[in-house]
């Protein structure tokens, strides 16, 4: 199905069964917290080489690396071939990058899905798909692993928010047309109170703050 190029939904909220819907927005309050320069963040990667070959992969990540970057936020890849990731680390975020199942319904233009646990305010899985990216990416005649990696940078965002909602900047619902084949730095980072409550969340968490709070 082919794209509305002056209309793109980019994320949608997956809910597991008997998961609550949208958690409200993390609790901040005043208490000091050390963050440092550059908080590190694990991510393990999924995507099978049939769907995406190496050298794209690693342009994609590394403008989503880029994205984060911006708001003093590390992220570290493994990328989880077969029979590596097995046993991945609770505190890593869990990335798919899959194909599609289009059937031509309305949701084919959804670029990617998160997986939000509401009642622990903690993201589970994100998931982009890559066939709707490149079919995007061709309608714009632009560069699909840059959509791909910004896609990846949003729903990634969602999990380090801990929440489904959707703000300004990066973690905003739509990307139009001419935003997508824009320059506007603003629209592909995190704005500024987004980035401050995950690296608030990150700290909170390492500081054994966990809950409502972190």
């Amino acid at each position: 199905m082919r794209v509305h190029p002056w209309l793109v939904i980019v994320s949608v909220l997956l809910c597991a069964t008997g998961i609550d819907g949208a958690a409200p927005e993390p609790d901040i309050d005043d208490t000091r917290v050390n963050i440092t320069a550059n908080t590190r963040v694990a991510v393990h990667v999924y995507a099978q080489s049939m769907v995406l070959n190496q050298d794209d992969e690693r342009i994609a990540l590394d403008v989503a690396k880029k994205v984060f970057a911006t708001a003093s936020l590390d992220l570290a890849w493994t990328l989880c071939l077969p029979g590596i990731c097995v046993t991945p680390s609770s505190e890593a975020l869990k990335l798919r990058i899959v194909m599609s199942s289009d059937r031509g319904e309305p949701s084919s233009r959804v670029l990617g899905q998160s997986l939000i646990d509401s009642r622990a305010r903690a993201g589970v899985l994100a998931t982009v798909f890559i066939d709707r990216t490149r079919r995007l990416a061709q309608d714009l005649a632009t560069d699909y692993r840059t959509l791909l990696g910004r896609a990846i940078a949003h729903e990634l965002g969602h999990l380090l928010l801990g929440t489904s909602t959707h703000s300004v900047g990066l973690m905003r619902e739509i990307w139009s047309h001419d935003e997508l084949l824009g320059a506007r730095p603003a629209d592909w980072v995190l704005a500024p109170p987004d980035a401050a409550i995950i690296r608030e969340r990150l700290a909170r968490r390492r500081n054994g703050r966990v809950g409502g709070a972190s």
